[in-house]
């Protein structure tokens, strides 16, 4: 990859941070506003957030039908996915330490992952263009390729993020979150109730080396 490109990269890397963090919340508040996932707002620590973001967002979550806002959401969010996989991508080539077996498995594991996880997107947005959130097919894409994609990007960061504190990997900031990839992924899934909340640390620990190699980069 050229410098210009890997440049690219990195400034992608921080801008798709930057969104996600916008549009992850609105993504999980439209999901909670459809019939699917209306009983996540029966959770405590879900409502407790979701209820007065809600009222905060307004327009942003009316401006179509329940089922249109999401679907808009979830294919904004589908475009900002790929700077985690190419981000990713570009620090594994530019390794200059020989990979430990550890770390071979957890790029492995992680690049698989993070690629299951944006072709699922990327295949959701492209169904949901003409079709309902509820209908069979992005439920079947979610459970083939979006959960074990998620699965396997969490645990693959995880051993990443174990390898890279130990080789005193810079900046350090990425590599504890992503050593914390697991755990920081539950609590926005489960805790607060959506997939999406739970990938913004993932944006954020990649964002953080697009930044370091976004200005290592000659322009």
């Amino acid at each position: 990859m050229s410098d210009r490109a890997t440049r690219f990269v990195g400034l992608y890397a921080i801008l798709a941070a930057g969104v996600s963090m916008v549009v992850a919340p609105l993504f999980a508040l439209s999901y909670f506003a459809t019939s699917t996932g209306a009983e996540q707002l029966a959770t405590a620590t879900v409502s407790a957030w979701a209820e007065p973001a809600r009222k905060i967002a307004g327009g942003l979550l009316t401006f179509a039908s329940a089922d249109r806002v999401y679907a808009t959401y979830l294919q904004l969010f589908a475009l900002l996915f790929p700077a985690v996989i190419l981000c990713a991508w570009v620090v594994r080539t530019r390794r200059r330490q020989p990979p430990t077996r550890l770390e071979r498995w957890g790029w492995r594991l992680a690049l698989l992952g993070h690629f299951l996880i944006g072709l699922g997107l990327a295949m959701v947005a492209v169904v949901l263009i003409g079709a309902a959130p509820t209908s069979a097919i992005p439920n079947m894409l979610f459970l083939s390729l979006i959960a074990p994609g998620l699965f396997l990007g969490t645990v693959g960061s995880t051993l990443l993020g174990i390898r890279f504190l130990r080789s005193a990997y810079h900046p350090r900031l990425t590599a504890w979150l992503l050593a914390l990839a697991f755990p920081l992924w539950i609590v926005g899934s489960d805790v607060l109730g959506h997939n999406s909340l739970g990938l913004i640390p993932l944006f954020v620990a990649w964002a953080i080396t697009g930044w370091h190699i976004w200005r290592s980069m000659p322009s």
